[in-house]
């Protein structure tokens, strides 16, 4: 929902107006600047929660300073519990919590969330980030400064950078060296997953003065989203990609009449001229040459651009379900079904979250994605083999625990990527692949002349499980 850009060295004070002005799609509503000596922080804000005085950051609380992105689902239980200052504005509650629990209070924060929190007094940095990573937050040096930024496009030249871990790190201001303090623990939830999902979903809605949508493929996952949405939600809209006659299309009308969507919305493909303008805008956006981050990655950017022409700023999507629970592949039980499934989950953050978020951002829409909430994590990662796999179908938990909820005909469909079933893939292969080369090897010349930073570097091109699928690939599924 937002952007941050902190800075500590001589030139930080010059440089972080700049840094912000990169990434202000990430924050259209409201920018805010604390500055001392050699260091600075900036922030750019969407509104969601909270006016535009109580919503400013970055905000202080005693000697601490912080800019938080992210989204506290159970901001008023804490402040009820812990007796804090009440507010509409939900990341309020991180610094006084920080104040009293230090790196313990992730093990409270219920949500999504990157932060920096600063103690100018010490000069002690600390950064925050959710149990699935699913908002960005890098560090490195650019110049003579030491960075914390949500998007590495703020800045031109890049000595070093990485991305933070996830839970409570510090930092430190000369080196930028990284030490991690705090690591998530699960929760252990002791309910189904279709109540564990219905809250999810419940808590991911925002007020009922604000409008809604959800990024619907058919699918099974985001069609999981639709029908819990609609139980809530009757004035939703949900977007769908793709031209008539495409997969995706056919199956989402069906749903529309079994679940009674209102206001479905389909978002054609773009004209087959636009695709190069659009596929340089997608690389630059998600800072990547990966052939499946980019495609996947405009496909979100059309819909998020939909959403935004609607005066949406909050979607849900179906993201994290093929991760959790085992929807990529079809295993045997000797298979090394536990160590991809764990390689797929922590790879997110600079895959699939990546695209989702940069893209979304893009167009100034937050992306909500129930399947990723930390009660639903907890619980997917307690499944057995039998429980993801058997009888020749992947992702058992869902297609049986939520039989009630949609027709047979989801329930049973087969894993489709985004790009195949929206239509969007075929395009963008066929343009990447003029004059014989690969698809890499086109989209890395087009990234090398937007950016000027290694292209070696495994954050702008790799997929770890799936690459050597990738550049097999074709305009479907093999």
């Amino acid at each position: 929902m937002c952007g941050i850009a902190f800075l500590a060295g001589p030139e930080a004070k010059a440089r972080v107006a700049g840094c912000l002005d990169r990434f202000s799609h990430r924050g259209p509503d409201d920018e805010g600047l604390w500055v001392e000596g050699d260091i600075a922080v900036g922030f750019v804000r969407l509104a969601i929660n909270g006016d535009d005085v109580l919503g400013h950051q970055p905000y202080e609380h005693g000697d601490l300073v912080g800019a938080i992105n992210g989204q506290i689902y159970n901001h008023v239980t804490l402040t009820r519990d812990y007796e804090l200052e009440s507010s509409p504005c939900d990341t309020r509650v991180v610094l006084p919590l920080f104040d009293r629990l230090g790196g313990h209070v992730i093990d409270e924060l219920d949500g999504f969330y990157a932060g920096v929190v600063l103690r100018p007094s010490t000069r002690e940095v600390y950064c925050l980030r959710d149990h699935m990573g699913i908002k960005p937050l890098l560090v490195g040096r650019s110049g003579s400064e030491i960075f914390i930024a949500s998007e590495l496009k703020a800045f031109d030249e890049v000595e070093w950078f990485e991305p933070l871990p996830l839970g409570v790190s510090k930092i430190d201001l000369q080196t930028g060296r990284v030490v991690q303090i705090s690591a998530h623990r699960s929760v252990k939830p002791r309910r189904n997953v279709v109540s564990l999902f219905e809250a999810a979903v419940h808590k991911r809605l925002p007020s009922d003065g604000q409008p809604v949508g959800v990024f619907l493929s058919g699918g099974l996952d985001s069609s999981l989203v639709a029908a819990f949405v609609s139980r809530e939600r009757e004035d939703a809209t949900y977007f769908i990609l793709g031209d008539p006659g495409g997969p995706d299309r056919q199956v989402v009308e069906e749903l529309r009449s079994s679940l009674g969507l209102k206001d479905v919305r389909f978002v054609p493909l773009p004209a087959r001229e636009q695709i190069p303008e659009l596929v340089r805008q997608v690389v630059y956006v998600t800072e990547s040459y990966n052939p499946s981050i980019v495609s996947n990655g405009l496909a979100t950017l059309l819909l998020a651009e939909a959403a935004r022409e609607a005066g949406i700023k909050v979607v849900l999507t179906g993201e994290g379900a093929d991760e959790l629970f085992g929807g990529y592949h079809m295993f045997d039980p000797e298979d090394p079904w536990r160590s991809v499934r764990e390689q797929l989950i922590n790879d997110m953050p600079l895959t699939e979250l990546r695209r989702l978020d940069l893209s979304s951002m893009a167009q100034s829409v937050e992306a909500r994605s129930p399947f990723l909430d930390r009660a639903v994590r907890s619980f997917s990662d307690e499944l057995q083999y039998g429980e993801l796999y058997g009888d020749g179908e992947n992702k058992v938990t869902l297609r049986r625990g939520f039989e009630k909820f949609l027709p047979q005909s989801v329930l049973e469909r087969r894993k489709i990527s985004f790009d195949v079933g929206s239509g969007l893939r075929g395009e963008v292969v066929r343009y990447l692949r003029q004059g014989g080369v690969s698809e890499r090897e086109t989209l890395r010349k087009i990234w090398e002349g937007l950016f000027s930073f290694k292209a070696t570097e495994p954050y702008f091109h790799a997929y770890p499980v799936f690459d050597e699928a990738i550049d097999r690939r074709g305009a479907t599924h093999r």
